[in-house]
């Protein structure tokens, strides 16, 4: 009994150091995306991350034998993901801000939960309802939100929304065709193929990569190893100690996180709405998590 309180107290723990991790990414990100574009960021990242990964699975011998249609999948929830996904939520981003684009993705658990209801068939409760009630109370709260320009940016909005949508579909697809897999192998695949969405972009890029200075360039390096590297190492091995029921809310306070580091480190403004909308945020992933 001693032993499953540590580990569950470590579980736990590891999941808030993956939660804040990536909350901290988000906030070198906004400071990153002030001489690199988000396209550009998004992609060097899955290149690094890739170096990472690529050589850690044939180390590891876990390189699978897998039909076509199975490397389809992958590389395809891969790109919409991680290059698509992950490129539109960091251009919402930078026009919104990363306390409210952080803020708006508390909708990705409700999103989740109903393409997996029609999609898979995953059943729904009350829990579920009230969870997703309050997160989209919160959402209307903080969309209602004034600012100098008159109010907040619909185009900022709009790609965060598509950003969650594909990040969904992504994973949905993944776990419903690709199961029974090492995490880290899967990460490793689904990140090293979002590199090939971004192969259209790349003459754009590089003129872009060409005139980046040495200091550019490590504040990308120290964003690919906190978020795609040390945040999923953190993640995956709080799921070993504790399972994704747990593990997952806990990481679900990352827009919280991000919100915070955001008001305190990059001034960004706080207004009653925002810390409202972070309270009502919290307490329906809180019950979408543990009740749900």
């Amino acid at each position: 009994m001693e032993v499953y309180s540590m580990n569950f107290a470590l579980g736990v723990i590891l999941a808030f150091s993956a939660a804040f991790t990536w909350a901290l990414t988000s906030v070198l990100s906004k400071v990153s995306m002030r001489r690199v574009s988000p396209l550009t960021l998004n992609f060097l990242r899955l290149v690094i991350a890739s170096g990472f990964y690529l050589p850690l699975i044939i180390y590891l011998n876990l390189i699978p034998s897998k039909g076509i249609m199975w490397w389809v999948i992958v590389v395809f929830s891969g790109i919409i993901g991680f290059m698509i996904g992950d490129w539109l939520f960091l251009e919402g981003m930078k026009l919104l801000g990363v306390s409210r684009a952080n803020m708006l993705t508390t909708l990705h658990p409700i999103i989740t939960m109903v393409l997996a209801h029609y999609l898979l068939g995953r059943p729904l409760n009350a829990y579920l309802f009230l969870g997703a009630g309050l997160i989209i109370l919160a959402v209307l709260l903080l969309l209602s939100e004034k600012s100098e320009s008159g109010g907040i940016n619909a185009r900022g909005v709009l790609l965060v929304v598509v950003a969650e949508l594909l990040w969904t579909i992504a994973i949905l697809i993944t776990d419903w065709l690709v199961s029974n897999e090492p995490p880290v192998l899967i990460a490793a695949l689904r990140i090293s193929s979002g590199i090939l969405g971004g192969l259209p972009f790349l003459p754009k890029m590089w003129r872009e990569i060409r005139k980046l200075r040495l200091g550019d360039m490590g504040l990308v390096f120290v964003i690919s190893l906190l978020g795609t590297i040390v945040g999923q190492y953190l993640f995956i091995k709080s799921i070993s100690l504790v399972s994704s029921t747990v593990a997952t809310p806990v990481t679900e306070s990352t827009p919280i996180m991000a919100s915070l580091l955001a008001v305190v480190f990059l001034r960004e403004k706080i207004t009653s709405k925002l810390v409202a909308s972070m309270m009502l945020s919290f307490i329906g992933i809180l019950i979408i998590g543990v009740l749900g």
